[in-house]
């Protein structure tokens, strides 16, 4: 598999071909991705639930953030990497943005980042992106903000909000971002997106009409088990054999079959009772 790059990206864009993204968060998950032939990694905020257990994306810091995506870092050879910018790393102005998005980009090694928001933040995603730094736009639903929807619903369908995410991709696009991800709203927005704009378009709960769609990783193989969007296949029940396998582990220790006799060490009798000698001795 070729080193994919943001060329490649247009170019399955412009032939028709999907493009297949998921979250890593670990160098773990993050080698066993880079043998797949998945397109784009996302080192997700969703890691503040998913690694850390707290309740939404607002918890996580960019300094955790940056451990997160240092560790992924170290096993992505192949795949597009996007950092996703934590909650007020870059909202506030645009030198905080310009700073925070760098620090991210540098300390990481990272091929974009990722920030939330339409034209209500557009000078901000534009001066990170005039001072040269890669940007992935994140409109419709944006969980850094479910505070103010009152949790997370589907957006985009009726004339005001389908509107807003409309105006938000064409002025993302404007601004220069590379992509977008459009979350949780109807087939028709995020169709209409996807033929016409010319960057990539992908979804996250919003159809499949679409150049691409992104998951949790651990949703769809069944690493995390809190919580499960309506829209996600589970491919996989990792938990399940992870818990069959602990219980096994756990018998055979209880019942001395664990570690197996010819996998233990061993010293010669007569070395060792000497050994014994001695200590019997002095103590």
């Amino acid at each position: 598999m070729e080193k994919i790059t943001y060329k490649v990206l247009l170019e399955k864009k412009n032939n028709g071909q999907k493009a297949v993204l998921v979250t890593a968060y670990d160098y773990s998950i993050g080698s066993i991705v880079n043998n797949s032939s998945i397109d784009i990694v996302l080192i997700g905020d969703s890691a503040s639930m998913v690694m850390m257990g707290n309740s939404s994306t607002l918890d996580i810091t960019l300094d955790e953030m940056i451990v997160f995506g240092k560790s992924v870092r170290k096993a992505i050879k192949k795949q597009y990497l996007i950092f996703d910018m934590p909650f007020l790393t870059y909202q506030i102005s645009k030198n905080r943005a310009i700073k925070n998005c760098g620090r991210a980009l540098k300390e990481t090694k990272v091929d974009a980042v990722k920030m939330e928001g339409g034209y209500e933040i557009i000078d901000r995603i534009k001066a990170v992106i005039d001072s040269g730094i890669p940007v992935c736009g994140h409109i419709g639903l944006q969980p850094q903000s479910y505070k103010k929807y009152g949790g997370y619903p589907v957006l985009g369908k009726d004339e005001e909000e389908i509107l807003k995410i409309l105006k938000d991709g064409y002025e993302l696009q404007k601004a220069g971002v590379l992509m977008l991800i459009v979350e949780n709203t109807t087939d028709l927005v995020v169709k209409y997106l996807k033929e016409n704009l010319k960057i990539p378009v992908y979804s996250i709960g919003s159809g499949t009409e679409s150049d691409g769609q992104i998951v949790v990783i651990n949703d769809i193989i069944g690493l995390y088990s809190k919580f499960t969007p309506r829209f996600i296949t589970k491919y996989e029940d990792i938990s399940k054999r992870i818990e069959k396998a602990l219980e096994r582990y756990a018998s055979d220790v209880r019942t001395s079959r664990f570690p197996k006799k010819n996998k233990i060490p061993t010293v010669d009798r007569k070395i060792f009772l000497e050994s014994i000698e001695k200590i019997n001795k002095k103590y």
